[in-house]
């Protein structure tokens, strides 16, 4: 049994002994509690009061037979779509609902981001709001998350540059107008990881470490000072590969294939 299926069933509002009970089933068909117990490694003494929230829940069904109760899995594509159906609703609500407090973040202030999957959903929001320019440097295993927002952005003639950090040299991405930064393995000793740095209309930020699939440490900000030194800091890396674009041959040979030497400083 996945973790990540039990990470994922987490999401939707089971336990991780629910989500066992759940997959066990799924996995098995129709069982009775005491099988469903044996099955999933769950003490007798708890396996009725999970499998019946798993019924109020809409996970499992069950039926009675002969004193005999035998539980089932409802089809996960039911669930999904029930799932996606309430959600949708709970959201139309609370729009409707929460219309009138609209909060406004002081972004003055720096704010920290945790979870990846927040920082990717902040700065599609972000790219949304662009109207003038955006500068990004992301590392190409991310760039999918934001790369639709992006080409609609190109697709109304934003000023866009783009850096994105590959090993692979003969990468290319769906961009008009985007570099390829280099340096990757160093990059990463040096800083820990990967990272992104995101700047809309020099109006504000988004800069900081992506740890891992789930796990981020991200500052958003409107702070003037830290918008120019992200700004900066891209527009040096279009710069330098710009350059090295006009005098390949002369730089490679000077300062190593991927311009390594150049950080000899």
């Amino acid at each position: 049994m996945e973790d990540s299926e039990i990470f994922l069933l987490n999401k939707i509002g089971l336990t991780d002994t629910e989500a066992k009970v759940y997959l066990v089933l799924l996995q098995h068909g129709r069982a009775s509690g005491y099988e469903t117990s044996k099955l999933a490694a769950v003490a007798r003494s708890k396996i009725y009061n999970i499998l019946e929230s798993l019924v109020l829940k809409g996970f499992i069904i069950y039926t009675e037979k002969e004193n005999n109760t035998q539980y089932s899995a409802v089809p996960i594509n039911e669930i999904v779509q029930r799932v996606k159906h309430e959600t949708n609703n709970i959201l139309d609500n609370l729009t409707d609902r929460l219309k009138n407090y609209p909060a406004k973040t002081d972004l003055d202030y720096i704010w920290h981001i945790r979870q990846s999957s927040n920082v990717f959903a902040k700065c599609r929001e972000i790219i949304k709001k662009t109207k003038n320019e955006l500068l990004v440097q992301i590392w190409e295993e991310d760039l999918p998350h934001v790369l639709e927002d992006i080409q609609e952005l190109e697709n109304h003639n934003i000023r866009i540059g783009v850096v994105y950090f590959s090993d692979n040299e003969d990468s290319v991405i769906p961009l008009k107008k985007y570099c390829r930064h280099g340096l990757v393995d160093e990059k990463r000793k040096e800083m820990g990881g990967k990272w992104i740095t995101l700047v809309s209309d020099m109006n504000e930020v988004v800069f900081g470490q992506i740890l891992s699939n789930t796990m981020a440490e991200v500052i958003w900000t409107e702070s003037k000072p830290v918008i120019a030194l992200a700004a900066e800091c891209i527009r040096h890396d279009m710069y330098f590969y710009k350059n090295a674009s006009l005098f390949q041959g002369i730089m490679q040979k000077e300062l190593g294939k991927d311009y390594e030497k150049i950080r000899d400083i």
